[in-house]
């Protein structure tokens, strides 16, 4: 058959939910990478500004301050560059990984109650808010153009600000966070937060615009003015369902369908709109048809469905005769094929005919969706006169998602994948989708908000399940949060030793001591830092010290110092080392090893010949720099993502997967929580029994094996129409 190119193609492979994402994931190291283009000179930027405040402020603790934090960010700004791109790179690939479960926000009502805010925190806001809408305001047709591409993607052209993953707000709260991580004292975050305005901030600009051309290249929307003159560029965009702006192939192949084309024609001509005819006489426009021609419907044969729908005599899942089964085996006809062949030849239109046959093809692909149990299968067959008069009332059916009815078909797909096989009729929520099929049976005629009163009620009683989940799972989580809590403590102590063996100045012994031993302690001060910050400059600064203590003294009163230091630092040293009960006899050869070092730093010459100096020095420079290399490939590795690791990235909750098991059955589970770093997942049954936690490592190797796989959580009347309109039969 001849086929309608899509007015704006979608490259195959792109289509499907978790692909869209994929095209959105892509973008974030583009951005991720001009973040950190622009570190240095934002650091600068910010450096001065700190300076220039110790130094024209008025108000001494101001001035103490700012110029403690410029010392601060003179003498680490690797790190802070560090965390700065670390904290954006992270945001945006949350924000990418939860746009689908984005919703329009709504407007406050009323005005916003601050009683329970302290001033410092209501200040943050108010500041964070200022800048972020400044720059929105510098940014505001870039950021107009960004939503609109990233809306076409995801399908639901357009969005708005608040849904856009790469709006100002993400970098400035990214910013703000690295800060304060970076600098533990409290004085300084407001400090540096007043400071922030949209000339010494990071330029967005350069970054907006090449996540713009990245899109452009893929092809999304590379000529957006129409869309321009049709919205406006000041808009407040919002998600939009309409056909024509998600998928303007599948919009134009229904078109031709409801002008009076035969289903698997092309042509190009505007659809009709609605009226009834016949004996019985009639009214038009029940529902909203898209279009503005007339079609007819009988209201005989509106009658006769009706009776059909009554006696309950379409419950089995129809499959079409003319393919059968995948051993050859014909199977039976489906009823609305039934309906279509046996009505009296004048009593349907064309149009009739091929909205039959297009609703025929939907139910098909329903009833072959291994994802969903036979039971709930046979149910969703019940639904198919209903259905057929409401396709036939109301074409909307076919061209919104958020018709009713379509709704409910897709609600009730989605909710019985839930369902584990062999144990449906025991489950309440069968019981509740039964009671809801057998209401649409027993009391539709022409009222389609019948159906959005049975998806409320269904909605309202899956709500009460989630939430009987949250109380169930509330250990489990703490668990996985104090886990957590000791992963990236962990991670924190890893780079605080990192950073200073990568000087090369740092003993092999020392070295071998700090990763092994000193790390466990670091770990213990950061995971208690919020409480004990103490405990955390004192374990970093015992740590420098005994650094310190091994580099050589060239000076008398250098070696005078370490004299005084030592018997403080050693009792410090022993005091955290029985902490952590490290008893084993390595600790007496470590302490043996370090006072053989501290003897022969007292006894070295106090002035070294230039030729060894330089020795001294080359040796260092060296160390440095194959610790920077190999650091710097270490993370190239544990960088690299495969197509496991992005997909369960962009899991959320709520999905499903199936696990499976040592006996080789297959358990279905519900992704119940996430934790706020990504590095637990905790899975339940639907009423949050059987709850375990599995790291993210665990999960993509499990992706990887073959020991886990994702329900498909589309809408299955969307995939449908696809399948339906793209790929008719012959």
């Amino acid at each position: 058959m001849e086929t309608t190119p899509p007015s704006n193609p979608v490259k195959k492979g792109e289509s499907s939910n978790s692909s869209r994402l994929l095209i959105l994931q892509g973008l974030v190291p583009i951005a991720s990478h001009l973040v950190s283009s622009q570190l240095e000179a934002f650091s600068a930027r910010l450096s001065d500004a700190l300076f220039k405040l110790s130094d024209q402020t008025i108000r001494p603790e101001e001035a103490s301050n700012s110029f403690q934090a410029y010392q601060l960010l003179k003498r680490n700004g690797t790190s802070f560059y560090r965390l700065v791109a670390g904290q954006i790179n992270a945001a945006l690939i949350k924000e990418v990984s939860t746009i689908n479960a984005k919703k329009k926000l709504k407007k406050a009502e009323g005005p916003q109650d601050f009683s329970l805010v302290t001033f410092d925190e209501m200040e943050s806001k108010v500041l964070i808010r200022n800048l972020s809408q400044a720059l929105e305001v510098n940014n505001a047709e870039i950021l107009v153009a960004l939503n609109i591409r990233i809306g076409n993607v995801l399908r639901r052209t357009p969005i708005n600000i608040a849904q856009n993953p790469f709006r100002p707000d993400v970098f400035v709260h990214a910013v703000y966070q690295a800060w304060k991580e970076f600098d533990a004292s409290p004085e300084s975050h407001h400090l540096v937060l007043r400071l922030l305005q949209p000339a010494l901030f990071l330029q967005l600009k350069p970054i907006l615009e090449e996540v713009n051309e990245a899109m452009i290249a893929r092809g999304i929307l590379p000529d957006i003015s129409d869309v321009y003159r049709s919205k406006g560029k000041g808009m407040d965009v919002s998600g939009n369902d309409e056909l024509d702006q998600r998928d303007p192939y599948l919009h134009n192949k229904l078109r031709s369908i409801f002008s009076g084309q035969p289903i698997s024609g092309n042509g190009k001509r505007s659809a009709g709109g609605l009226a009834w005819s016949g004996s019985g006489g009639g009214f038009a426009g029940i529902g909203r048809a898209p279009h503005a021609d007339t079609v007819t419907i009988d209201r005989q044969f509106f009658n006769y469905l009706t009776s059909i729908q009554k006696s309950g005599s379409t419950g089995g899942a129809g499959q079409r005769s003319e393919s059968g089964d995948e051993h050859g085996t014909e199977r039976a006809e489906s009823p609305l094929r039934q309906i279509s062949r046996q009505a009296p030849a004048e009593s349907l239109t064309e149009v009739d005919q091929s909205t039959i046959e297009l609703l025929a093809r939907i139910f098909d692909f329903v009833f072959n969706d291994p994802s969903i149990p036979d039971d709930i299968k046979k149910l969703i067959g019940q639904l198919q006169i209903p259905t057929l008069k409401v396709a036939l009332l109301d074409k909307d059916f076919f061209f919104k998602e958020s018709h009713p009815a379509r709704v409910l078909i897709d609600t009730l797909a989605k909710t019985g994948a839930q369902l584990d096989a062999g144990s449906t009729s025991e489950d309440p929520l069968y019981h509740m989708i039964e009671g809801v099929v057998e209401r649409v049976q027993l009391e539709f005629d022409e009222q389609i908000d019948l159906f959005s009163d049975v998806v409320a009620d269904l909605e309202a009683f899956l709500q009460e399940e989630e939430d009987k989940t949250e109380e169930a799972i509330s250990q489990p989580v703490e668990a996985a949060l104090k886990q957590e809590k000791m992963r990236l403590a962990r991670e924190f102590a890893e780079h605080d030793v990192a950073i200073r063996v990568e000087t090369g100045e740092v003993a092999g012994f020392l070295e071998t001591f700090l990763q092994e031993q000193w790390i466990r302690i670091l770990t213990i001060a950061h995971s208690v830092k919020d409480k004990k910050p103490h405990a955390l400059e004192n374990a970093l600064k015992t740590m420098d010290d005994l650094i310190w203590s091994l580099k050589s003294k060239n000076s008398a009163e250098e070696r005078k110092e370490l004299v005084s230091k030592l018997p403080s630092m050693l009792s410090l040293l022993n005091a955290w080392l029985n902490a952590i009960k490290w008893d084993e006899p390595d600790r007496v050869f470590f302490f043996s090893k370090l006072a053989e070092r501290h003897a022969a730093i007292a006894r070295a010459p106090l002035e070294l010949s230039p030729r060894r100096q330089v020795e001294i020095a080359v040796n260092i420079a060296q160390r440095a720099s194959e610790r920077r290399l190999n650091r710097h490939v270490q993370n190239q590795i544990d960088k690299h993502e495969d197509e496991w690791s992005q997909q369960v990235e962009l899991l959320s909750r709520g999905v499903w997967l199936n696990f499976v098991q040592q006996n080789d059955s297959t358990a279905r589970y519900k992704l119940a929580w996430v934790s706020p770093k990504r590095t637990r997942y905790i899975f339940t049954n639907r009423q949050g029994h059987d709850a375990f936690s599995i790291t993210g490592e665990e999960l993509v190797d499990k992706f990887r094996a073959g020991l886990a796989t994702q329900i498909m959580a589309d809408s299955v009347v969307d995939r449908a129409l696809i399948d339906a309109l793209r790929d008719p039969a012959e």
